[in-house]
């Protein structure tokens, strides 16, 4: 695709001078000049051709704006890049300057068209928006693609693009179909939109870079993401219904935030409580097996006195907490006491939990 250089190329497009005119204002002035207000002689052509030459190169001076390049060509032939400033080149019919502006950020719309304004209204492009997904699904997708022409690149914009516009439109559209084909919908609807905004921006970047245009991908953005509007409603509902789920999945793992804590520490507490039991029980088995190897260390040595004492020490414990009846065998054997020659034992302990008895007179009990 080439862009042809026109009669406007000249002097960054404006109208080139007429030469007559200029010649006929340059001959009355010179008919003002010379001797007898005529034109005559050979010598009076060269002044005036060579001052018509004059005025045709002074035609050759353009100006570069801060956002311009100037594209210079001679008989139509790209010959360089000028930057900002006052610049010059040979003018029209021989050179040309064409100017494109590069720090205008253009605007496509694909899927949708806004006619701009606050209040303006967005019309629906179906053939442009319907798209089929990875899972043979239908999507509604609008976006837009922000460019502007590379300044590095601003002679292959100017000769290589014949509609710059509709070019990138076709690539960029096929670079969202090729993305949107490779995916499901529901990834495409929900948590993938900003990567399939990069991917389609890499995709017409390369793209447009193997053509030459010279055009600089800025923003590719998604505007609308939605099912067809036939199924619109139940997609509404699948997605209510998922939302539903993933609160009740929120709630649940909420749950098991506080309980599982909880859990671990009521836990940790049993299995401290039985280690310290476990340490109390080796530590008494182990004294007690310690004391043991003592007294049998003693009923070697000293067995009648080893036995009476551990007898007398067992029958401490066994009747420390027992009512306790005395007999007195050598009494009993004489028979001074009673028949069964028992002495009951005084109950001590019962008389200091009993309130005293009142006080008998004259017939007192012996």
């Amino acid at each position: 695709m080439r862009r042809s250089v026109g009669s406007g190329g000249g002097g960054g497009g404006k109208t080139p001078p007429n030469l007559e005119d200029l010649l006929r204002r340059g001959q009355d002035r010179l008919r003002g000049v010379m001797p007898g207000g005529s034109l005559g002689g050979g010598k009076s052509f060269v002044v005036i051709g060579a001052l018509a030459v004059g005025l045709w190169l002074a035609t050759g001076f353009y100006t570069v704006a801060p956002n311009q390049v100037g594209i210079e060509t001679i008989f139509g032939r790209y010959v360089g890049s000028k930057g900002e400033g006052l610049r010059y080149n040979f003018p029209y019919p021989v050179g040309g300057v064409i100017k494109p502006n590069v720090g205008q950020v253009n605007s496509i719309q694909v899927g949708f068209r806004s006619a701009g304004g606050a209040q303006a209204r967005t019309r629906d492009m179906p053939d442009e928006s319907l798209m089929l997904t990875g899972d043979e699904n239908i999507v509604d997708l609008d976006f837009e693609v922000q460019w502007r022409v590379n300044p590095l690149k601003a002679s292959d914009y100017v000769f290589n693009l014949q509609n710059p516009e509709g070019t990138i439109k076709a690539i960029a559209e096929s670079a969202m179909r090729e993305v949107v084909g490779r995916r499901n919908i529901q990834a495409i609807l929900t948590n993938e939109q900003s990567s399939v905004a990069q991917e389609v921006k890499e995709i017409t970047q390369n793209a447009l870079d193997e053509y030459g245009a010279g055009v600089r991908i800025e923003v590719v953005q998604l505007v609308s993401v939605n099912p067809p509007p036939e199924v619109r409603p139940a997609f509404i509902d699948v997605n209510a219904a998922q939302q539903d789920a993933d609160t009740a999945q929120n709630e649940a793992k909420t749950y098991a935030s506080r309980e599982v804590p909880q859990s671990r520490g009521r836990a940790s507490q049993i299995v401290q409580a039985a280690e310290a039991y476990k340490t109390k029980a080796t530590a008494d088995a182990t004294g007690q097996a310690a004391r043991f190897d003592e007294v049998y260390a003693s009923y070697k040595t000293a067995p009648t006195i080893s036995r009476e004492r551990i007898f007398l020490e067992t029958m401490e414990k066994v009747l420390g907490s027992v009512n306790k009846v005395i007999i007195d065998q050598g009494v009993a054997g004489s028979g001074a006491t009673g028949a069964a020659g028992v002495v009951p034992v005084l109950p001590l302990a019962e008389f200091g939990s009993r309130t005293p008895a009142p006080a008998q007179t004259n017939g007192a009990a012996r």
